[in-house]
């Protein structure tokens, strides 16, 4: 038996015997005052928060299909570590003849997350809100907390249900007789509801009209041709259509899906019977909490990761692709191992060579949180995106550099050219055909990049409840926003947006570069 039960029990039997002497048939009130306050400082020493204080109840008008919804208050008290459920299908007095159902932790949640309802599997909630879960997801409460909910699933529709809440200390024993219990009795009659099947029509209706709309575009261009004589073949058209329908299939209907998605209330209990709701999903991307945060530091990690995956990559290309340097293949195997290897097996290795107890910090004699500041967390998921990166770059540069005459190079030093005016007025302007569509590729899948920031940190550290986190960019943020809090529309609208501003941003750049113009 543990310590501290012993204790308890001692106490009681202690506190029984005051409570007899406080109980004659005509107490004198000096007495009895005075054995009232002896038996409040019997509980104190104890340790053992006063069972008057913790007051049970069931929330019959919150039912839900196998889930009843218990409320407790009680009052805070420095030797509660948790609260233990306990439930029966018969009345019961001792915790040997139920089952714990769950456990409810104390704990300071300064630097927890509240979990919204949609992504767990029992509900609670304290104060009102969400309640604040650990890493393991378990529910945890603040100590000055004086009330929590949760909606306990698993419950028998149609039975009475028997529950009881324990409280238990830091070492996990009851602080509370477990052997004569009071249990509240809870009853859920909710039937199922089974979700109706979805209607599928305008999904079927939308894809006849993609494929019919593909078939007159063949079609037209088959009479075009026809008309000027540039076919000769009559089934050319044919052989093309398969794949033009199904490349419409597959890439066009999904795009106009989700621009459709975009003005609509969908979420994870309403797709396929969204009704059209106009702007309303783009208000709430721009009321919400850390809109600006998210979409600035964006724009951060994608830049700085291209300025330094062209400028690192360029300079590498230009080092090997000196003449009469030995080991050339040998160094670019090297460098090009990174981008080699699969990008998720890479960054899980630089997650645990990160941690506290990692290679790193056992190199450096050091014991740092690499992810526990926002500001060291976003340096460590950019300096691994170069890293991961930089080979690509690099192997671009090293063909594009290759084919630049070298005849070139042989005239410039004739005429006593240094290498760093070579590389101005001769290496930049012809790699520009090359540097800026590269560029432009690696900003579009950089600022779509999901893995790296995934992998490494989840967009952690947390930055406030229903916000985005430290080191989240739009694209973990539309993920977090799909498929954890299930607003499909939300995340349809983020995401119209986002390649909008791909669009943009394409068509400024390319404008500014004249990267489609020919090199003189």
């Amino acid at each position: 038996m543990p310590r501290s039960a012993t204790r308890f029990r001692r106490i009681r039997y202690t506190c029984a015997n005051t409570r007899s002497m406080v109980t004659p048939r005509r107490p004198e009130a000096g007495l009895t005052a005075w054995m009232s306050a002896a038996l409040l400082l019997c509980a104190a020493a104890a340790g053992v928060p006063d069972a008057k204080a913790q007051q049970v109840a069931v929330d019959d008008a919150a039912q839900a299909y196998r889930q009843i919804r218990i409320e407790v208050d009680y009052t805070p008290a420095e030797a509660i570590a948790g609260f233990e459920i306990w439930y029966a299908d018969q009345a019961f007095e001792s915790t040997g003849d139920a089952e714990l159902h769950s456990t409810i932790r104390v704990a300071d949640t300064s630097v927890l997350e509240r979990a919204l309802e949609s992504v767990v599997f029992d509900r609670c909630w304290s104060n009102g809100l969400p309640i604040h879960r650990d890493a393991a997801g378990n529910p945890v409460v603040n100590p000055d907390a004086t009330n929590w909910s949760c909606a306990l699933s698993g419950m028998t529709p149609g039975t009475e249900q028997w529950i009881a809440v324990v409280p238990v200390g830091a070492d996990g024993a009851p602080l509370a007789d477990t052997e004569s219990l009071q249990p509240v009795v809870g009853r859920t009659d909710v039937p199922d509801e089974r979700t109706p099947p979805p209607n599928t029509r305008p999904v079927l209706y939308a894809l006849s009209l993609v494929v019919l709309s593909t078939v007159a575009l063949l079609l037209f261009l088959r009479r075009q041709d026809a008309l000027q004589g540039r076919s000769k073949s009559r089934l050319a058209h044919i052989y093309v259509a398969p794949a033009l329908i199904a490349l419409a299939t597959l890439t066009f209907y999904p795009i106009f899906y989700g621009i459709w998605l975009a003005f609509t209330n969908a979420d994870q209990s309403r797709l396929g019977d969204e009704a059209w709701i106009g702007l309303a999903n783009f208000a709430t991307i721009f009321a919400g909490p850390g809109v600006w945060r998210v979409t600035l530091f964006t724009f951060v990690w994608a830049l700085s990761n291209v300025l330094a995956h062209v400028m690192l990559g360029l300079a590498l290309a230009v080092a090997l692709d000196r003449r009469g340097l030995r080991g050339r293949m040998a160094y670019r195997t090297i460098l090009l191992l990174p981008w080699a290897i699969p990008g998720y097996i890479s960054v899980l290795a630089w997650n645990g060579m990160l941690q506290p107890d990692g290679l790193v910090n056992g190199m450096l004699g050091t014991a740092i949180d690499f992810f526990d500041g926002a500001g060291s967390a976003r340096m460590v998921v950019i300096l691994v995106n170069i890293w991961l990166g930089l080979p690509f770059m690099m192997m671009v540069f090293s063909g594009a550099l290759q084919a630049l005459p070298a005849s070139m190079y042989e005239v410039a030093e004739v005429d006593g050219v240094s290498r760093w005016d070579q590389f101005r007025h001769l290496t930049l302007p012809n790699l520009k055909g090359t540097l800026v569509p590269v560029s432009l590729l690696g900003f579009i899948w950089t600022f779509n990049s999901f893995n790296t920031i995934y992998l490494l940190t989840r967009g952690n550290p947390y930055s406030g409840f229903g916000e985005p986190g430290a080191t989240d960019t739009l694209i973990t943020h539309v993920f977090a926003v799909a498929f954890e809090y299930g607003q499909y529309g939300v995340a349809a609208a983020w995401s119209v947006l986002i390649f909008l501003l791909l669009i943009g941003f394409s068509w400024a750049y390319l404008k500014r570069t004249r990267a489609m113009e020919a090199v003189a």
